[in-house]
């Protein structure tokens, strides 16, 4: 994804990506067993690092700015996902609008 999207739902390089006004979430396919300890998210004002295992999934500037205490991630099971697992970020944003 990049700057200037105003789509609202997506599919990109191994994630998918759906958005509101005030919300961003993005879900990341990760391997079958993976739990929360093996998951790094670094939240920053433009910023996102999204580690698992010692691979990166992210590591880039946000479309937008967020605000990194609304900014949380869980790991839950996907049955539609090859691995049967995920990954779900969800990015506060800072202004009501569509990135």
């Amino acid at each position: 994804a990049g700057g200037g999207l105003t789509n609202n739902v997506g599919e990109e390089n191994g994630y998918k990506w759906s958005q509101t006004e005030d919300e961003v979430e993005i879900k990341f396919s990760v391997p079958a067993g993976t739990k929360a300890k093996y998951c790094k998210v670094k939240f920053g004002s433009k910023t996102l690092r999204v580690t698992v295992a010692g691979q990166t999934f992210c590591d880039g500037e946000t479309w937008g700015p967020i605000i990194v205490d609304e900014s949380t991630y869980t790991i839950q099971d996907d049955p539609e996902s090859e691995s049967g697992r995920e990954l779900c970020i969800s990015l506060g944003k800072k202004s009501n609008e569509h990135w």
